[in-house]
């Protein structure tokens, strides 16, 4: 619940920003969306981008996939999740345009079964991460971005025996360094 309030307020605050750059006639705002990312059990993900000076982006993004595959109770699997994120762009060029180094700070709820493994968990996390990559236009509107990202963030997971109320074999909570981001985006100008 606490994420659905925190990225709420990201968007809004993104928003209160528009007016004062609306009169300028250039296009300051982009969504982009992750194709990766839908691979994973149809994740669902947006990032909105807005251009704050000539080499500078502000972004605010989600990842939020609430869908279970089952087979039965005892069968389930899912890799739910929701992700949101804050985060700034540095473009090499100008902004949208060819390579670009970011960081942003991150949160997330997950839950993870996957029975042919054995594997069953869930838990939390926040933390900061970097990412860099490049971007190709395609169109005036449309480009395309390939990049890659790392992030450390401080966690807590609960494993179980089972996907529906199994017993817990253990807890763990700590710092972890992990892969971020696989960028194959796709960008809109609007």
């Amino acid at each position: 619940m606490k994420l659905k309030i925190i990225v709420a307020a990201a968007l809004l605050a993104l928003n209160s920003c528009a007016p004062a750059f609306a009169a300028q006639g250039e296009s300051r705002w982009s969504i982009s969306t992750n194709i990766p990312t839908w691979l994973l059990l149809g994740c669902a993900n947006a990032d909105i981008h807005y251009k704050i000076a000539d080499r500078w982006c502000l972004q605010a993004g989600v990842k939020y996939n609430p869908f279970t595959y089952a087979a039965g109770s005892e069968r389930q699997t899912h890799l739910r999740q929701l992700t949101p994120s804050l985060g700034v762009r540095y473009w090499f060029d100008r902004a949208r345009n060819r390579w670009f180094l970011g960081a942003k700070l991150l949160a997330s709820e997950y839950s993870v079964s996957y029975p042919r493994g054995g594997h069953f968990f869930d838990g939390e996390l926040a933390g900061a991460g970097l990412f860099g990559g490049y971007e190709y236009p395609i169109s005036e509107r449309l480009s395309l971005s390939l990049g890659a990202g790392a992030a450390v963030a401080y966690h807590r997971t609960t494993f179980y025996v089972g996907p529906v109320c199994g017993r817990i074999t253990d807890r763990k909570k700590g710092v972890a360094l992990f892969p971020s981001d696989i960028l194959v985006s796709l960008t809109i100008k609007l």
